[in-house]
């Protein structure tokens, strides 16, 4: 598990140095102002991923990400939340998110008590995806209750600095309907819950109030190196999907 949060932060690091350097905005045009505000509603508002590209897109909503900055906040109705929950929980990049904290932990031969070979790989598989599933639910639950919004938007920002501490702060942030920011209840709640209900089909070398502690503690680290990777991927998709994009 440990190992699963220095990966993604290790990602992270490698991504930004390479995607994460500013670039100058564009000039404004100068006759914008003399032009009328639409009030026409806003487009697909209900969407959490505005990428026409669907691997982009899949990988948007696996990440809880807008793809967009805050500035272009708009509330999200139960009917939104539900399904970018359903679209996240069948992702692909769930059952690999899965697969690769088993092999992980497979190598690693933890627990020991489940031993190896594909019952082992399938029994740690089992405790990744099912851990993912209760953190999910439990935050649906708590998003619908408290009109919590988890969803990660661009800092749109400039400088590395104020990106990643934009970055480490919203990973204990939710937005409201009206767009202000306070704790994430949803957030803090689901990833203890799943942290602690996961112990009940643990081994007994692992199932003690302390490992849920720790996984709590790991979880949440890791999600705050997830929002740097969050803050800085739209950089990188940028350049690999719209490449990709031209070349077809």
């Amino acid at each position: 598990m440990a190992n699963t949060g220095l990966i993604v932060m290790a990602f992270a690091i490698i991504a930004i140095p390479v995607y994460g350097q500013e670039t100058d905005a564009s000039p404004r045009d100068s006759s914008s102002a003399d032009r009328p505000i639409s009030t026409a509603p806003a487009v697909n508002t209900e969407s959490t991923a505005p990428s026409t590209n669907r691997a982009e897109s899949s990988l948007f909503y696996f990440l809880l990400m807008s793809g967009k900055t805050q500035a272009d906040f708009r509330p999200l109705t139960g009917k939104g939340k539900a399904d970018a929950y359903l679209k996240g929980l069948f992702s692909p990049f769930h059952f690999l998110t899965a697969a690769g904290s088993a092999g992980i932990t497979q190598w690693e031969d933890v627990p020991p008590s489940w031993g190896q070979g594909a019952e082992g790989f399938g029994r740690r598989f089992a405790n990744y995806f099912a851990k993912q599933t209760v953190q999910r639910t439990l935050r649906l639950g708590g998003e619908e209750l408290l009109h919590d919004d988890n969803r990660y938007f661009g800092s749109g920002e400039h400088g590395f600095g104020k990106r990643i501490l934009y970055a480490v702060k919203m990973s204990v942030l939710a937005r409201k309907d009206d767009g202000s920011m306070r704790i994430s209840i949803s957030q803090i709640g689901s990833t203890a819950g799943a942290a602690f209900i996961s112990r009940l089909w643990q081994p007994k070398t692992n199932n003690s109030p302390g490992d849920g502690a720790t996984s709590f503690a790991i979880s949440m680290a890791t999600n705050a190196g997830l929002n740097v990777l969050r803050e800085f991927l739209p950089d990188v998709s940028k350049h690999v999907f719209r490449h990709n994009e031209t070349r077809q």
